[in-house]
């Protein structure tokens, strides 16, 4: 959780890179998540049509692309002391809220780059691969 936070988020941030959010708790004092945000796009690739088929059914044809916007969660992270206690899902579904209802970006998709260890906890809350190679 620390190496991303105290090492790269700022850099990231001032290159306009991503942009890291911190969850705090102010009784206690300390950083309870944290999570970055960064502009990604969906491309159409040859080789997975089917998948590229079940993204377009939602869209009238005259509105179809060849590539979608998107916004990507490239970092969340809790601290050890307060996982098991929702904080993640409630970061998702804040962010999905904020994104989809709120409409603060102009985005189609939400989309993350997960540590295979942590592919459990993004398919629990709704995130599915796109390609099979994504699976690996």
């Amino acid at each position: 959780m620390n190496g991303f936070l105290f090492d790269d988020a700022k850099h990231f941030q001032d290159e306009l890179m991503a942009v890291t959010y911190l969850l705090e708790d102010q009784y206690e004092n300390v950083t309870v998540a944290y999570f970055s945000l960064l502009a990604d796009k969906i491309t159409f690739n040859p080789d997975e049509k089917a998948m590229w088929n079940r993204l377009n059914r939602n869209i009238p044809n005259p509105k179809r692309r060849r590539n979608y916007p998107a916004l990507k969660i490239g970092r969340l992270a809790v601290n050890e002391n307060y996982t098991g206690e929702g904080v993640g899902t409630f970061l998702i579904d804040s962010i999905k809220y904020a994104f989809t209802t709120v409409k603060r970006l102009g985005c189609r998709f939400l989309t993350v780059d997960a540590l295979k260890s942590a592919t459990h906890f993004y398919e629990k809350n709704g995130f599915r691969f796109f390609t099979e190679q994504d699976k690996g």
